[in-house]
C-alpha cells in the first residue's frame, strides 16, 4: 500500500513538471492556456468587442468583423510575421460570425483569399490568408480557389505609405486567371485599411468577367468606412 502511494505521488509530481515545462502561454498575456496560444480571457475579449460593418466603398460589397487594434493587432502580425499559423482560427471564426450577422447569401460562391508574393511566401511558408480562406470554406460548404489570384509585385506594406503612394504601388501588382469568368467571388483579407488592395482586384476580377465579388475582412482600420 505505502508503494502504491508514493508511486501515485510521484506520478503527481511529474505530471505537474510536465504541465509546467511545456504547457502553453497565451501569446497576449502570458497565462496558461491549453488549445491554441489564447487563453480563454484573451479570446472572450476578441469576440465579444466585435463591431460589424458593412461598407460599399467604391460601390464594392465591404464587410468587416473588427476593428484592427490591441488584441487583434498582435494576433494578426503575430500570424504573418511569427509563424502561428494557429491564429487562422481567430480570423477565420471571425469572418464566419460576420457572414452570419449579416446574412450574407453565399450560394455557389468561390473563396479566393487576397494573394501575397512568393518571396514572402517563401519566408513565411504559408499564405497566413490562404490558411483561413480554407477554414472558411470547410465551415460554409465552399470551394476555396488558391490559384486564381497572383501577385507579381513584391510591394512593401501599404500603411506606411500614403493614398497616392498606395495607388502608385497595387497598379499592376496582380493578375487573374481567366478561370474566375462567371464566378461568383467571396474575396477573403485580413486587414483592410483604405481599401486600394481589394479595389484593384475587383476591378481585374471584374474585367476578367467576375459575375459578383463579396469582400470580407476580418477586421479593419479605425478610419475605414
Amino acid at each position: 500500500m505505502k508503494d502504491y502511494k508514493y508511486i501515485m505521488k510521484f506520478l503527481a509530481f511529474l505530471s505537474h513538471l510536465l504541465d509546467y515545462i511545456y504547457y502553453r502561454k497565451c501569446y497576449i498575456c502570458s497565462e496558461k492556456c491549453l488549445d491554441i496560444s489564447l487563453c480563454e480571457y484573451c479570446s472572450d475579449k476578441i469576440f465579444s468587442n466585435l463591431s460589424f460593418l458593412k461598407s460599399n466603398k467604391f460601390g464594392l460589397e465591404i464587410y468587416s468583423g473588427a476593428i484592427y487594434e490591441t488584441e487583434l493587432l498582435k494576433i494578426i502580425r503575430a500570424l504573418k510575421y511569427h509563424k502561428k499559423a494557429e491564429f487562422e482560427k481567430i480570423l477565420a471564426d471571425i469572418i464566419i460570425k460576420t457572414v452570419k450577422n449579416f446574412d450574407i447569401k453565399l450560394d455557389n460562391f468561390i473563396i479566393c483569399p487576397v494573394p501575397i508574393h512568393q518571396n514572402r511566401m517563401k519566408k513565411r511558408k504559408y499564405n497566413h490568408m490562404e490558411l483561413v480562406a480554407n477554414s472558411v470554406g470547410k465551415a460554409l460548404n465552399l470551394e476555396v480557389k488558391n490559384d486564381i489570384l497572383k501577385r507579381l509585385k513584391d510591394t512593401e506594406p501599404l500603411y506606411k505609405l500614403s493614398i497616392p503612394e498606395r495607388k502608385k504601388a497595387i497598379d499592376g501588382a496582380f493578375e487573374v486567371s481567366k478561370e474566375i469568368k462567371g464566378g461568383k467571388i467571396l474575396l477573403l483579407d485580413d486587414i483592410i485599411t483604405s481599401g486600394t488592395t481589394v479595389k484593384e482586384l475587383s476591378k481585374i476580377m471584374l474585367k476578367k468577367g467576375a459575375e459578383k465579388i463579396v469582400i470580407i475582412s476580418a477586421t479593419r482600420a479605425k478610419s475605414f468606412i
